[in-house]
């Protein structure tokens, strides 16, 4: 299993429109490495909002306990119910960002065919492209939630 390296940006560029995956994916790899270079890519475009999405989950939940000590009513309850649905989210794309580092094992794609390795990084490249998605979407939720 490979490694992913990842890139630290500042976190004010982690928040920026992303570049566009599916225009990335749109234009057709002529190779293995051109394919793996799309994925990573994608990754490091996302991994500097880490930062961000972190910040926001702690942010989410102070909230939520602000929210506890209110006393109870309609519009407080939407807001937890939100406000739980947000930091719901942000924790799933946590997890989608360490599921994919995890499982990603770009070491092994020189011990495949070729088609093999194009086979499993076009599949690669879905999941990384699902993980951004979800990433992006969770921060913003998160970031209008809390103004």
């Amino acid at each position: 299993m490979s490694v992913v390296a990842c890139q630290s940006k500042p976190t004010s560029e982690a928040t920026t429109p992303p570049t566009d995956s599916m225009a990335q994916t749109a234009s057709k790899p002529t190779s293995v490495a051109d394919l793996e270079k799309q994925v990573l890519a994608v990754h490091d475009s996302v991994m500097p909002a880490m930062s961000d999405l972190m910040k926001l989950k702690k942010e989410v939940t102070q909230q939520l306990s602000e929210l506890d000590k209110q006393p109870v009513s309609a519009d407080i309850r939407l807001r937890q119910a939100q406000g739980k649905a947000i930091k719901a989210a942000l924790d799933q794309a946590d997890q989608s960002m360490m599921d994919w580092m995890h499982h990603y094992n770009g070491d092994t794609l020189a011990k495949l065919k070729e088609q093999q390795a194009l086979d499993y990084l076009k599949a690669e490249q879905q999941r990384v492209d699902a993980m951004s998605q979800l990433m992006r979407k969770s921060i913003n939720d998160a970031q209008a939630y809390l103004k």
